[in-house]
């Protein structure tokens, strides 16, 4: 699918996170965030009102971020946490500079209902913005495609959705969306949109911190990595602006509900099971977006040990200053240097162990 001008940056990876915490296919919305805006083209809205409809269609779920559940939660526990998910998100794309404030409202009212049912404000009737309902009914249109265990066509899904008019969506959006997946010859087309300037690094950084910030074990961790990644890697002859960046990045595997505690032995097997799921993650979202798709392999890879032949140097990096992160600052030196050349590069722990002014 064509990627709209702006999207290949942090859109595209705000995005790919809410997917991942959604537990979706990596790619669902922007499949959401096109159709959401073809629908509005189609009932002849203005090019703004196209872009808001495909930034609010992409980032539709990006608010699970905020979200953090107890392991432990009820069930009616756990839905009154998931019914701020919309407004999470509205905050976090209203916080992103270029972002129009028509699309953070649209990311707030999404999920509301024609009857009153919805969430988080229980908007009704011609209360619920027009450009809300829009993404609201792409929305379900293609989860209804994607369902895994009923998986359907285009015209399935609609008439899928139909149940719901007069109470989920109101009867004129329903039998809009109906003409729009009738009328067009291909409702998934790829749609070209003018996005705004986004400045991606800024807005990047704020949704690593976002979810660092999820569990208060982990908060600060995206810029203390960035900061070691870079320091250690002008010791070693890297880019240090390559190596900061693949740092912070290294958090987007932390991008699902329930993510594993750092509170084990970073050196030991089952830290490296973790580290293995979390890399992998991490390497999988980023190479769904252009902007950091040349990451992927060295955050997959940090993951890997020495002795298995892996030579991606940033992994290697990676794969040091995440090890040192979770180390015993007395213990470090003395566990680093006895994983060189087995679990870690020998070359870059001796490193990162020099410059701690510990013999090596």
């Amino acid at each position: 699918m064509t990627v709209p001008v702006g999207a290949d940056g942090a859109l595209g990876l705000y995005s790919a996170v809410g997917d991942a915490f959604a537990d979706r296919r990596i790619g669902f919305g922007r499949r959401r965030a096109n159709v959401a805006a073809r629908f509005a083209r189609f009932r002849g809205a203005d090019e703004h009102a196209v872009a808001v409809a495909w930034i609010a269609g992409a980032l539709a779920e990006v608010g699970l971020v905020r979200v953090v559940a107890p392991h432990d939660a009820s069930p009616r526990t756990r839905a009154l946490l998931f019914a701020d998910m919309p407004l999470h998100g509205a905050h976090l794309a209203a916080a992103v500079r270029g972002v129009p404030r028509e699309a953070a409202d649209a990311i707030r009212w999404h999920r509301e209902h024609d009857d009153g049912t919805g969430v988080p404000d229980g908007l009704r009737w011609d209360g619920i913005p027009t450009g809300a309902a829009g993404v609201g009914i792409a929305h379900a249109f293609v989860t209804a495609i994607e369902d895994a265990a009923e998986p359907r066509d285009p015209l399935e899904a609609l008439f899928a959705l139909t149940a719901d008019a007069g109470r989920r969506f109101s009867l004129d959006v329903e039998r809009a969306f109906r003409a729009f997946v009738h009328e067009q010859p291909d409702v998934e087309a790829p749609c070209t949109v003018t996005l705004p300037d986004i400045e991606d690094d800024a807005a990047a950084d704020a949704l690593l911190v976002a979810i660092d910030d999820r569990d208060e074990r982990t908060r600060g961790t995206s810029a203390r990595l960035a900061a070691r990644a870079a320091a250690l890697a002008e010791r070693v002859g890297l880019d240090a602006v390559r190596a900061s960046r693949c740092a912070r990045l290294l958090t987007l595997g932390r991008a699902t509900e329930f993510a594993p505690s750092d509170d084990v032995d970073p050196l030991s097997r089952v830290a490296r099971e973790q580290r293995t799921a979390l890399a992998g993650r991490a390497g999988a979202i980023a190479a769904a977006v252009p902007r950091y798709a040349s990451e992927a392999s060295a955050l997959a890879a940090s993951a890997a040990w020495y002795e298995e032949g892996a030579r991606d140097r940033y992994g290697a990096l990676l794969a040091t200053v995440v090890a040192a992160e979770s180390l015993d600052p007395v213990e470090a030196p003395r566990r680093l240097a006895a994983a060189a050349g087995s679990q870690l590069d020998p070359e870059i722990a001796r490193a990162y162990v020099a410059a701690l002014g510990a013999p090596t």
